[in-house]
């Protein structure tokens, strides 16, 4: 396989992740904050109306966004070519950026705007629909060039870009049925509307993504070894039943419980399927390539090691708790499930998908800025604290949980002094991950050269 980094690539991704980068500390800021009052550390009452923009910020904008870039880079480059239809995809940019921009500031005025809310959101998630729409053309006009092998990598691009555009279309037919609460926005509450299937259906477009770059990529990076191609098709063949039972599960008129726990348990199997035939959790003997390699590239394989391991135990472990979802639990169903709700969704968005781009943005860098980008053991810092905060956060949900009310267990306990330092880590915890997006971007600068 070319070197990644040596093909001539189109500059069209930058403002694709320059801007998904910005909308992720924003999305982030906004998430961080909410934690805190899930933790009973107080925040200005105005803050409240931006809470429901922080779903937003991260899936219509970050992940979109990021995704569509690095489509838009990776795929091109796996052929050799340059990027066709470039007019074209700068105009999907302008549709989704212009949709999100829109949506966010119609959403903070739905006491206004109220009368035409529902008007005005069909019209912006028809734009954004429109972007999605032209980004996925142009990927398959791409996907049709055959390269040379591992033809399994197209497959998984080809379901994660559809399962993008697929979700949004489920969106835009029930956006007369969505509503805009005003009230207390501390807490979300779980309905049939918005279950946690729907939102892992929302993460799975960057997950496969993610997936049908590393099948090509991640067996050279660890070791020049090709990727298990049964066990892979095995994965892909899993994932795309897991994308159709979920999409089966949201579009149903009643909730069918059993498919929930049928699409966490494929879910489940894809991964483990997937993480076999990429050897992301072993499976071969590396200690000789670990010896020869020495300074900037032993950094390199070491940092890439490290990431893939967490990255895909972090994300079996989101799923784990997701299939705990619908089994009963405690005295307050609601607390209980929000709390495995949260733990789920943030344990597979930043326990994976996050640190797998924070390790891929290192090597996509380079051709989007013209820069090298060298791997120091500096790069270690973010990776640490995404832990500690996930670490933080589970402990959170676990004493979430136990309550008969948020934040029941540390509210009744506040007196005692280290109860008090417990809540006021738990609550902070969010603001390790903005402190790792800050450390990566530092850490990122000082490793240009």
């Amino acid at each position: 396989m070319a070197n990644i980094n040596t093909i001539k690539t189109s500059y069209v991704s930058k403002p694709f992740i320059v801007s998904a980068v910005i909308i992720l500390f924003v999305g982030s800021f906004i998430g961080a904050v909410w934690l805190m009052t899930i933790f009973n550390i107080e925040v200005a009452p105005w803050f409240g109306q931006f809470f429901q923009q922080h779903k937003i910020l991260q899936i219509n904008g970050f992940l979109t966004l990021l995704i569509m870039g690095v489509g838009y880079m990776i795929v091109p480059r796996f052929r050799n070519i340059s990027l066709p239809f470039v007019k074209y995809a700068y105009l999907s940019f302008v549709l989704v950026l212009i949709s999100l921009i829109t949506q966010v500031v119609m959403l903070l005025e739905t006491s206004i705007l109220s009368d035409k809310i529902f008007f005005a959101m069909i019209v912006i998630t028809t734009l954004r629909v429109l972007g999605i729409i032209i980004f996925v053309t142009i990927i398959f006009l791409m996907l049709k060039i055959k390269p040379k092998r591992l033809r399994l990598s197209d497959y998984f691009i080809a379901l994660s870009v559809t399962t993008l555009l697929s979700m949004n279309i489920i969106e835009l037919s029930e956006m007369s049925s969505i509503t805009y609460p005003k009230g207390d926005t501390t807490m979300p509450r779980i309905t049939v509307a918005d279950p946690l299937t729907y939102i892992e259906l929302w993460l799975l477009f960057p997950l496969i993504m993610i997936f049908g770059i590393e099948y090509k990529t991640l067996p050279s990076f660890l070791g020049f070894i090709r990727p298990r191609n049964f066990v892979g098709l095995s994965s892909f063949i899993l994932i795309l039943s897991c994308v159709i039972i979920g999409l089966l599960s949201i579009v149903s008129e009643r909730e069918i419980l059993i498919l929930r726990s049928v699409f966490n348990i494929i879910f489940f199997t894809s991964v483990v399927t997937f993480s076999l035939s990429v050897y992301a959790l072993g499976g071969f003997d590396n200690s000789e390539i670990v010896h020869l390699i020495q300074g900037e590239k032993k950094a390199r394989y070491i940092l890439t090691v490290l990431h893939v391991k967490i990255s895909f135990i972090l994300l079996l472990l989101g799923i784990f708790i997701a299939a705990l979802f619908s089994i009963p639990y405690g005295e307050d169903q609601e607390t209980y499930r929000f709390a495995l709700y949260d733990l789920a969704i943030h344990t597979i968005a930043i326990g994976f998908i996050g640190i797998t781009i924070s390790l891929y943005l290192l090597m996509m860098l380079p051709p989007i800025i013209g820069k090298t980008v060298l791997f120091t053991s500096l790069n270690k810092i973010p990776l640490v604290l995404i832990v500690l905060s996930l670490g933080l956060r589970a402990f959170g949900d676990i004493i979430l949980a136990q309550g008969s009310s948020v934040p029941n267990f540390i509210y009744l306990y506040s007196s005692f002094p280290i109860l008090k330092i417990l809540n006021l880590l738990l609550g902070l915890s969010g603001w390790l991950v903005l402190a790792a997006m800050v450390l990566f971007v530092i850490t990122l600068h000082r490793s240009m050269k």
